[in-house]
């Protein structure tokens, strides 16, 4: 008897449930293809930021006025009629309710065997545990399910650096840097040789243990033998001299750091900071040991950002353009200026135009031929940027 009551319950239940849409007010539904265009401008925004083509505030004026165009839209979108009148659809819902549950528990009481168990006990909770722990269920669902990938497919293959390093990457993603530091470590034994292993086994190592260790600044070492100009290894070895006492030769090593760093390098501006709040706690004087900060691009008018505002997808991409192209020009006419070469790469690779990037940059590189150091800053900005074949 229980058990009839228990499974009518039930069945109710799940009647209830599938009832409630009829009860549930229908939400309202936004006029898809206008917000999707308003958004889409918001994406445009973020881009002409990224390519030094608006300046910050403007950009913040463009976004305000594009959100609150969208909830102008979210406003007027009609909503769907609902199929009956509001005071009847409880009573819809009721009705169904019942004749649901009667009809599901008069079928059970003819077809049904209550008195049968599983005919695989040993499944149940295994098959259970892995339903709630599918990685799709949760928020990082796509990574925990790329990192079981990559460790199945490398016990299957375990000599693909490439595989080991990703797998590293994605545990330092998931706050895992202890065993990041051992993938790293595994990508390393394949290809002693490679700069971005050694110097991401540290970095990994350094998040793991919470300081430089000297078997951190061993393995730095090593990565600066292959590439004595990379950041990395050269910042978290400034860090160890400074955990060792050498707080006078760990900020010499820190300003020359900020001295060869790439024109608008994305780790430049964050250094510098930490230096500057560094040199503070140990009453240490910078004045004019730094370069000094480089000025911002000039950005578009207020009218032009206005203007800009009306137009559509289409001339906007095209005013984007323009300027790109502009720029392109005028270090065509003026090739001694990195900063320039930086911008108009950067600009480049937003746009997704990666072989024109490419290209720049070998135009770049060719104009500052004899001058190592200049060769050397543009050549790390255009690996921080992603550029093919820097």
């Amino acid at each position: 008897m229980i058990l009839w009551i228990a499974l009518t319950v039930m069945i109710a239940l799940a009647a209830v449930g599938l009832t409630i849409p009829l009860v549930r007010r229908y939400e309202q539904r936004p006029q898809a293809r206008t917000v999707d265009i308003l958004k889409g401008q918001l994406g445009e925004v973020d881009a002409q930021i990224a390519a030094n083509l608006i300046e910050p505030a403007e950009a913040e004026a463009l976004r305000a006025e594009i959100k609150r165009r969208i909830l102008v839209e979210d406003r007027e979108a009609g909503t769907v009629a609902r199929p009956l009148p509001q005071t009847t659809m409880p009573w819809v819902a009721l009705g169904m309710v019942g004749i649901v549950t009667l009809c599901a528990t008069a079928l059970y009481a003819l077809m049904g065997h209550p008195e049968l168990t599983s005919s695989a006990p040993g499944n149940t909770a295994p098959q259970a545990q892995a339903a709630s722990a599918d990685p799709k269920d949760h928020p990082m669902g796509e990574v925990a399910s790329m990192i079981a990938g990559l460790e199945a497919k490398l016990q299957q293959n375990p000599g693909n650096a490439k595989d080991w390093q990703m797998l590293g990457w994605s545990y330092m993603r998931t706050g895992r840097p202890a065993d990041a530091a051992k993938a790293y470590a595994k990508a390393v034994a394949i290809e002693p040789g490679n700069v971005e292993y050694l110097s991401a086994q540290g970095e990994a190592m350094v998040q793991s243990e919470g300081k430089v260790s000297d078997e951190a600044a061993a393995i730095f070492r090593r990565a600066l033998k292959g590439d004595p100009a990379d950041p990395r290894a050269r910042y978290f070895l400034a860090i160890h001299r400074d955990q060792s006492g050498d707080h006078a030769g760990a900020m010499n090593d820190f300003v020359a750091l900020i001295k060869s760093a790439p024109p608008d390098a994305p780790w430049g501006a964050q250094v510098r900071t930490y230096v500057e709040d560094l040199a503070k706690t140990q009453n240490i004087d910078l004045t004019g040991k730094l370069p000094p900060v480089a000025a911002a691009a000039p950005g578009p008018t207020s009218a032009q950002v206005a203007a800009a505002g009306n137009m559509s997808d289409a001339e906007r991409q095209a005013m984007i353009h323009a300027m790109v192209d502009k720029l392109a020009g005028e270090l065509k006419a003026n090739p001694k200026d990195t900063n320039g070469w930086v911008r108009l790469m950067r600009a480049r690779m937003v746009l997704g135009d990666n072989q024109q990037a490419a290209q720049d940059y070998k135009q770049a590189h060719a104009a500052f031929t004899g001058d190592a150091a200049a060769q050397a800053a543009l050549q790390q900005a255009a690996k921080s940027l992603g550029v093919p074949g820097a």
